[in-house]
């Protein structure tokens, strides 16, 4: 063989390489793409600056619901009171509106990164993004806040999604910087799935702060583009209420549904027949 048909013959060896190397690597890169697509699942990109989106079936009953101050119990798998078409089962330390607070604020930074992505926040600029204050007691409440989201547990269906975990996924914090970082577990991005999830009106619903019912009927006729109407007692079971009278509940119903047309220009009452009608303006 001829020095030159050697030089041709190695020459054509090597591209095959080559090009068998670029095709490796490109699987390779292709399979790692599928992989992180798998564990990173990103938001729906339609959610605004100005609103906090969460997925509808967690405001549709009494997870988030009304805890008296020094009364939250923990709560064995427990059913919670839904709506019809959702069911949810509870374990852990009870949920309030504060707490969806925190919750729609995790959500909010994790959405730039995606659903399993490990986000770095500090508690104090966290604190004054939800409009708390930023001392001492408000850090540690912060801290329990977060806890109590981590290490709770859901069993959620909606007829259509299951969904069995905890509302973070991963939680932890750095004592020297105050650095905390968080992630959602990526298998909650099915509740957010096209027309199951709801962007909250920041401004409304800061409006309503300090109002914990005034705020669940926020959160849960958000979710309704033509709101149902729903009786009193309905309402009472819906929101968690602690209150056994049905007459202390309606009283209470009445100045919440007050503050809630005066912050959103929603036309909220309750006729005759105990039924709550809600109309919401037409743009």
């Amino acid at each position: 063989m001829t020095k030159s048909l050697q030089e041709r013959i190695d020459a054509l060896v090597a591209k095959g390489v080559a090009i068998s190397q670029q095709r490796s690597q490109s699987l390779a890169s292709e399979q790692q793409n599928k992989i992180q697509d798998a564990v990173v699942l990103h938001f729906p990109p339609a959610c605004s600056e100005n609103t906090r989106a969460t997925p509808n079936s967690l405001l549709r009953g009494a997870l988030f619901g009304l805890v008296s101050k020094g009364n939250r119990r923990f709560e064995d798998n427990v059913l919670k009171a839904t709506i019809s078409g959702i069911t949810v089962k509870f374990t852990g330390k009870q949920l309030d509106q504060a707490d969806l607070d925190v919750w729609l604020e995790c959500i909010h930074r994790c959405k730039k990164y995606g659903f399993g992505k490990p986000v770095h926040f500090s508690a104090h600029g966290f604190l004054k993004s939800i409009g708390r204050n930023t001392g001492k007691s408000d850090h540690e409440w912060l801290k329990a806040s977060l806890l109590r989201l981590k290490v709770c547990n859901l069993e959620l269906g909606d007829d259509r999604f299951f969904y069995d975990g905890n509302l973070l996924d991963e939680k932890y914090r750095d004592e020297h910087t105050g650095e905390h970082v968080i992630a959602l577990n990526q298998k909650i991005a099915v509740l957010c799935a096209s027309k199951l999830w709801t962007g909250l009106l920041l401004e409304q619903r800061t409006k309503l702060k300090g109002k914990p019912l005034a705020q669940w009927l926020h959160g849960f006729y958000s979710t309704h583009d033509k709101p149902f109407s729903y009786k009193v007692d309905t309402l009472m079971k819906l929101c968690g209420s602690e209150n056994s009278e049905l007459r202390k509940f309606k009283y209470k119903l009445k100045k919440s549904l007050s503050d809630l047309s005066i912050a959103t220009g929603w036309q909220c009452s309750i006729d005759e027949n105990d039924l709550v009608q809600l109309k919401k303006k037409e743009f």
